[in-house]
């Protein structure tokens, strides 16, 4: 395993059935601990409402003190380099958790840090919210082997695409990605681009925003692109009764998906936002 957190692909699957372990022991508090006198920094280069909340939280119950930097307050914004940036960072904290637009940034501050790097969202992947989504899958099937279960993602192929094709590549999860052709995400997970094929039978299925944050320029193109990859009653109703509708939040109601189904029995978009907070906990645990 790595020092740092750079891709949910660091981590094994025997990795993450002991982060999952964890995580369930921190959310019963059956898990304490004190890292008092240890600081944890927290870099924001985007906006950030559960990715920011679940960190700070979770630090501050470990017993550390969460540091919040945001770029535009440092030399990094007058043009310090990573390099300078991360040497002087490393002599201040224990661990840096890091949302940026560019993934190679994650990659430099890892390269040139004495400290752990966690990966809080970059433009090619968001580790810590698929591992909390999955630890949610298996919290809400607990009677199923999750690699037995029919997940489907339809939508945008974005760092949340691209993060859960590399765990369920490493879980041997039976994934589905459906997207409009030419926004495929860059794993080598199964692809369609129709959604009624795709969603037929579902254990779950998954959406995120059809514009991220960044291609906010697309947005005219995207929104025709993807009119017809929408999550409403008409879809879900192929899926198994049962299924869980899951969304890393926020969702832009219209779009992505329905009101109908977003506050649906299925949805599963607030037990994800909750155990945010307990995989920031068991992530943080295993670097300090």
């Amino acid at each position: 395993m790595s020092n740092s957190l750079i891709s949910v692909s660091d981590f094994s699957n025997e990795d993450l059935k002991d982060i999952f372990e964890k995580i369930s022991l921190f959310k019963t508090g059956e898990l304490k601990r004190d890292y008092k006198g240890c600081s944890v920094g927290l870099l924001f280069e985007k906006f950030s409402t559960r990715t920011r909340l679940s960190f700070e939280v979770a630090i501050s119950k470990l017993g550390a003190y969460p540091v919040y930097i945001n770029k535009t307050d440092t030399q990094l914004s007058r043009g310090e380099s990573i390099e300078e940036t991360a040497k002087m960072f490393s002599l201040y904290l224990d661990a840096l958790v890091y949302r940026t637009s560019n993934q190679k940034n994650i990659e430099d501050f890892a390269e040139f840090s004495d400290i752990p790097v966690i990966n809080a969202l970059s433009d090619s992947e968001h580790p810590t919210q698929i591992i909390s989504d999955i630890f949610t899958i298996k919290e809400m099937k607990p009677e199923r082997d999750i690699s037995d279960l029919k997940i489907v993602y339809i939508g945008d192929g974005n760092n949340i695409a691209n993060s859960l094709s590399l765990i369920a590549d490493t879980l041997d999860l039976n994934l589905t990605v459906c997207t409009p052709k030419g926004y495929e995400p860059s794993s080598r997970t199964y692809c369609t681009s129709n959604p009624i094929e795709a969603v037929q039978d579902a254990d779950v299925v998954y959406t995120d925003v059809w514009t991220s944050m960044g291609d906010e320029g697309e947005e005219k193109k995207r929104m025709k692109d993807f009119e017809d990859f929408q999550i409403n009653p008409a879809l879900t109703k192929l899926s198994k009764k049962d299924y869980i509708f899951m969304h890393c939040l926020p969702a832009h109601i219209g779009e992505e998906v329905t009101k109908e189904v977003i506050e649906s029995p299925n949805s599963a978009v607030y037990s994800q936002a909750e155990n945010k907070q307990y995989t920031a906990m068991a992530i943080i645990d295993l670097f300090l």
